[in-house]
């Protein structure tokens, strides 16, 4: 009778054990995805688009700013960059956040980018000076 429990006990184990990393694993990005949305990002940048910015953000950022706040966020930051000719690949980072050379018309700035789960953007700031305590060019969910 104790063999008997001792073996269900064990299949029990191991059918949680297979659950909760087949989660872990659907939890993680792939390999490419900072380099995916940083492109999406650039391309929506670029065009000046709201709207498809939005599309980009997650759930809390999207409910934090409207599509008339991020056309003033795009504005404010083509202020400090101009047209933007391409990221850099990440030089830091992991498969949910990254650094990034921002290569400018006039010169280089840096990029901070961070993603959930399902590549939507949950901060994001383009700066000169990253230890800034102010940003002009920002999203996040941080006042």
């Amino acid at each position: 009778m104790q063999a008997e429990w001792s073996g269900k006990l064990k299949r029990a184990v191991a059918v949680l054990t297979g659950l909760f990393l087949t989660n872990t694993v659907l939890a993680q990005v792939g390999p490419h995805a900072m380099i995916n949305v940083s492109r999406e990002l650039l391309r929506v940048y670029n065009m000046r688009d709201a709207v498809a910015l939005r599309d980009l953000l997650t759930s809390s950022l999207r409910e934090k700013y409207s599509v008339e706040d991020l056309r003033a966020v795009l504005a404010r930051c083509h202020g400090l960059t101009h047209e933007i000719n391409r990221f850099s690949l990440p030089s830091w980072g992991t498969r949910r956040y990254g650094f990034f050379g921002v290569y400018a018309e006039n010169t280089v700035f840096e990029m901070v980018l961070e993603i959930d789960e399902v590549e939507k953007i949950v901060h994001w700031v383009i700066t000169d000076d990253v230890t800034a305590k102010d940003q002009q060019c920002s999203l996040s969910i941080l006042p």
